[in-house]
């Protein structure tokens, strides 16, 4: 049972419930539901409205946290009309500033916190907020590190999830879905920079869930590039190789020749890391084939932009020991970075560094270091930290000469590891 909870599988929690004797219609009353959809859910229908769950897991007796779910207040301060709430909050406010109670000893009131309350029903206009919600916290993510928006797009998701069992039209309703599961999306890449790797994988469950029950191809595809690009760099690259292998039909439904870029150029970076340099060269080809093919494509998938395109062929070369081909490729993509994603800069630069030590350049990869510490020193991210390792390798290999980049990487990491 426990284990259902934590999965939020009410299926398996409802059967369970109904082996031990208590019967459907029961479970029904309790529960508030009618019995045709305490049958649907046991046949295996997902539970995945907030506010169902939370009433499943209230009427049941569960503790919130089995299910996973956020606590809000549970009590309230003693009423007060709007005369004594505002001499309240004017001898508060005079005894901060003054430092003396100049208008009367304020009574305390503890102060708590309330949910944001939900629309009677979902609009197009509500959807477009979690839009410009999601794009707020993109750029801030790109320009500070996943550390600068995980616990803010996960409170934002507590009460983004609430919305999904709010009546809207028929419509409005894929939309919202995609809407939630980018933000699950996020939520999951700001968990993945900070190196959370298990809540980086239920976020995006999560929004597989979402794209599943709205049958949004494209976000599917694009979901198990997030996945496989996670284990390119925790683990095996067959691993990788395989997630990226299953959204590839994925992508090639959506018929987006962008979306099967995107997953064309990680293949080429594991087939580089496995050693098959007849497979890597076949998938670069097709993903620059694909990614300057006519098609459209959703505005999610806007961050594969040129840029992303040549820092992905960069490293597969560099994986290759094509160093030449991986500097200009990865200058390339320097270029093409603006301002406002100092994230991917810095690993632009890590691995350009890299690339100058490695090919003997150690000026030029001394000069290039030093950029990047600048920038990782700044950014709120694990994962920055994490891509000075092949540069903090190479810089070891070169001895006395490029000692103060392994001692300032050093340094950097004690300082960001004690920090957090």
């Amino acid at each position: 049972m426990r284990d259902a909870l934590a999965r939020r599988d009410i299926g398996t929690v409802f059967r369970l419930l109904v082996e031990d004797g208590v019967a459907q219609r029961e479970l029904a009353q309790i529960t508030r539901q009618n019995q045709s959809e305490i049958s649907e859910i046991i046949g295996g229908r997902q539970v995945m409205a907030y506010e169902l769950l939370e009433r499943i897991a209230h009427s049941l007796g569960i503790p919130r946290g089995y299910l996973g779910l956020a606590y809000e207040a549970i009590s309230r301060p003693a009423s007060q009309d709007e005369v004594s709430k505002r001499a309240s909050f004017l001898a508060h406010a005079a005894e901060t500033v003054i430092g003396q109670p100049v208008f009367g000893n304020a009574e305390r009131v503890e102060h708590v916190a309330e949910a944001t309350p939900l629309p009677s029903q979902v609009a197009a206009s509500d959807v477009e907020i979690l839009h410009r919600v999601l794009r707020d916290l993109t750029g801030l993510e790109s320009q500070f590190g996943g550390g600068a928006v995980l616990a803010t797009v996960e409170g934002q998701l507590r009460w983004s999830r609430g919305l999904l069992g709010v009546s809207m039209r028929d419509a409005t309703r894929p939309a919202l879905f995609e809407a939630v599961a980018l933000l699950h999306r996020r939520a999951s890449s700001a968990a993945f920079d900070m190196g959370r790797l298990d809540q980086a994988r239920e976020h995006l469950l999560a929004a597989l869930e979402l794209t599943q029950d709205s049958r949004n191809l494209p976000l599917q595809a694009m979901l198990f590039y997030c996945a496989g690009r996670m284990e390119q760099y925790h683990g095996p690259p067959d691993a990788a190789l395989r997630l990226f292998q299953f959204g590839y039909p994925v992508a090639l439904a959506s018929k987006s020749p962008r979306l099967c870029a995107l997953l064309e150029v990680r293949e080429a970076r594991c087939y580089a890391v496995m050693g098959n340099r007849e497979s890597a060269e076949r998938s670069l080809s097709l993903a620059t084939e694909n990614f300057h093919a006519d098609g459209d494509f959703p505005e999610w998938l806007e961050f594969f932009d040129e840029a992303e395109l040549l820092a992905a062929i960069g490293v597969t070369w560099a994986e290759l020991g094509e160093w030449g081909k991986a500097v200009a490729a990865l200058r390339r993509s320097l270029r093409h970075r603006g301002d406002g994603f100092a994230l991917a800069r810095s690993f632009d630069l890590a691995e350009l560094a890299t690339c100058h030590l490695r090919s003997g350049d150690v000026d030029e990869g001394m000069r290039v270091a030093a950029r990047s510490l600048d920038l990782a020193e700044q950014l709120n991210s694990r994962r920055a930290l994490d891509r000075l390792g092949p540069l903090d390798r190479a810089a070891r290999r070169g001895g006395r000469e490029t000692f103060g980049v392994v001692q300032r990487i050093t340094e950097i990491r004690e300082r960001k590891v004690t920090a957090s």
